[in-house]
């Protein structure tokens, strides 16, 4: 097995080359499984702050259990093999806007650390890219401003690591980021292969099972609009309290934005017709998918889905 450091974070891990691609493969145990190609490492290369970007948003997808391998590449397409592909401003579209949606994802990223509330966790180098960081000392100071605004309490905050507790505010905190998520929101963002072998499972399955309490079905082909369609789409899903995310046609698109969502903590529906099932890949094939044959079944059992679990 060949072992590298990690280009993103620099832990040694294993590496392989895939010569085809020109690109580099990563499996690091902060990022997750990544591969980058060399056009893609000589843009990063001239902007160390880009870089730190792109290695903070995977590192918060590997925490929240998103694990698809991912190529960083310049040039889009929808998959290279197992690979989804990702440009560079893809992944940077998913930075936090603010400080303060900094601060809040990083709360977020800490919880999902945590097993029990009442465990407390350390943060070493490695683990400072969950906290929207690069070293201990700017990670440093994120913890300072979460324990002053009540979320946390900093046990220790050392130059070789930091121990934190959650306090109850900062459950508090994230119940509240939670619901917000689906609060002032009622729209619900439709993934899918935009195949005309496709519109009847949409027109007479999915759009009715999210309408049925007055939530717009909104689903992005079908919206008038000037701006970039990746900017579109992730500005839409950011407005929505879940997303219905259809692998029928098993298209990288619907990978890409379904992790999107899952990332921002909104909850996704995934469903795929049932010639299809074997198809979906295995990094999602653990989550329960909603299995149809035709678009009766794909309305009753979606709109199941939807009672039972969207608030």
């Amino acid at each position: 097995m060949n072992k590298k450091n990690s280009y993103l974070t620099a832990i040694e891990c294993k590496f392989e080359r895939d010569g085809r691609s020109f690109a580099d493969c990563f499996w690091d145990p902060i990022c997750g499984i990544y591969s980058i190609t060399d056009e893609a490492i000589t843009e990063l290369s001239r902007n160390l702050a880009i870089k730190r970007k792109i290695t903070n948003v995977l590192a918060q997808k590997k925490c929240r259990g998103i694990n698809a391998p991912i190529r960083i590449t310049t040039n889009k397409q929808d998959k290279d093999g197992d690979w989804s592909l990702e440009t560079i401003q893809d992944i940077l579209s998913q930075y936090p806007l603010s400080p303060v949606e900094m601060l809040d994802e990083a709360l977020i990223n800490i919880s999902y650390l945590i097993e029990h509330p009442s465990e407390d966790i350390s943060i070493t180098e490695d683990k400072v890219w969950y906290l929207y960081s690069y070293d201990l000392e700017s990670s440093s100071y994120m913890l300072r401003q979460l324990e002053q605004l009540g979320f946390i309490k900093l046990l220790f905050n050392g130059p070789v690591k930091q121990r934190l507790t959650i306090e109850a505010s900062g459950w508090s905190k994230l119940s509240e980021l939670r619901k917000s998520l689906s609060k002032y929101r009622k729209q619900a963002f439709v993934v899918m292969w935009f195949h005309e072998s496709m519109n009847s499972f949409f027109y007479d399955g999915i759009k009715p099972a999210v309408e049925h309490d007055g939530t717009k079905c909104l689903r992005i082909d079908l919206k008038e609009h000037n701006n970039k369609i990746c900017d579109e789409i992730i500005a839409e899903i950011r407005r929505s309290s879940y997303l219905v995310a259809d692998f029928t046609g098993n298209r990288g698109g619907v990978y890409y934005e379904a992790g999107f969502a899952y990332g921002l903590g909104i909850p996704v529906i995934w469903t795929v017709h049932k010639d299809h099932l074997n198809d979906v890949h295995f990094d999602t094939r653990q989550y329960s998918h909603i299995v149809y044959e035709t678009k009766e079944q794909l309305k009753e059992r979606l709109l199941n889905r939807i009672k039972a679990t969207i608030p």
